[in-house]
């Protein structure tokens, strides 16, 4: 058996994997994100737990939204106050007297559908995440890669889409990391949701990205220049990566993975922007778009040297 958790800001959820990698248990349960102790004790209980009723003492697989830092492993950003700036995997590793792995949430959807998902049999992958922002990560022969200061695949910042979004009639915002022109602000379910609250008159005007989607589906005008938009800014810089990175397959996770007519229209898009060939379709729905990261947090034990911490 292997253990794996994926941890947000609200809640946390725990697989039990087998050896052929099917969940034999998943429960969720409500983060302790601001008390340290009430955390460790949350996850060490459903560790107890499942020994009980596995009877067997499994490696644990651990998936964030954050990044750690690869020397100490101590987590330099993170949505949980109370595990900001500790060393997550070695702590968790003493307290729990087993092996614990820890890496980001983007990288563990990589991993998971490199290994077994949308890419396998793919040497470079770079899976997206088009969740509630933009995330990312890279995996290549089965291995992460990179990862001196903790961070990487990160791509929804350090660009600056102001020149798109000018020439599209948007005001910039400021992104969460504190920089404007950040793809981040723009690209995930939020982004396409202020997209169209912009191009409908502003504030008040905003609507559920699932609406929008709907609505474009439905052929409503507005909604589809929403989405026109929206392509053109992910396709941008996602091109740009594709140029850098030359992956043989770009899967996609988060909730707008699920819309694959706009996975569709976004593979269009960067396949004709970028300077090589692609006959066959490149940007693609992950095969664990809901799950991935708890899937990839259960194969961290594959990987050499270990993973994250």
């Amino acid at each position: 058996m292997h253990y794996a958790f994926d941890i947000g800001g609200s809640k946390i959820e725990f697989g039990a994997f087998d050896a052929s990698g099917d969940i034999r248990s998943q429960i969720k349960v409500p983060t302790p994100a601001q008390d340290r102790d009430a955390f460790v004790a949350a996850i060490a209980g459903l560790i107890a737990d499942a020994d009980r009723e596995f009877g067997e003492d499994a490696d644990i697989g651990i998936s964030f939204a954050g990044g750690l830092d690869p020397q100490t492993g101590a987590v330099i950003s993170a949505n949980i106050p109370a595990i900001k700036g500790w060393p997550f995997g070695p702590e968790l590793s003493r307290i729990l007297n087993r092996d614990v792995r820890v890496a980001n949430d983007a990288d563990c959807f990589a991993l998971a559908e490199a290994r077994s998902g949308a890419a396998k049999g793919a040497r470079t992958v770079f899976a997206i995440i088009l969740g509630t922002g933009v995330g990312g990560g890279i995996v290549v022969d089965g291995q992460f890669i990179g990862g001196r200061s903790g961070i990487r695949g990160e791509w929804g910042h350090g660009n600056d889409v102001s020149g798109a979004l000018i020439r599209h009639g948007l005001a910039g915002v400021v992104c969460g990391c504190g920089r404007n022109g950040c793809l981040d602000a723009w690209g995930g379910a939020r982004g396409l949701e202020r997209i169209y609250g912009q191009i409908n008159g502003g504030a008040g005007q905003e609507r559920p990205s699932y609406e929008i989607t709907d609505g474009w589906q439905g052929g409503d005008a507005m909604a589809s220049r929403a989405v026109e938009i929206f392509v053109d800014l992910i396709a941008g810089e996602l091109a740009l990566m594709v140029n850098v990175l030359d992956p043989d397959c770009v899967p996609v996770g988060g909730g707008l993975a699920s819309e694959s007519r706009l996975i569709a229209m976004i593979d269009d898009a960067v396949r004709a922007r970028v300077l090589g060939r692609y006959d066959a379709p490149l940007v693609v729905p992950g095969h664990y778009s809901r799950d991935g990261g708890l899937r990839g947090a259960a194969m961290l034990h594959l990987l050499d040297g270990g993973a994250g911490v």
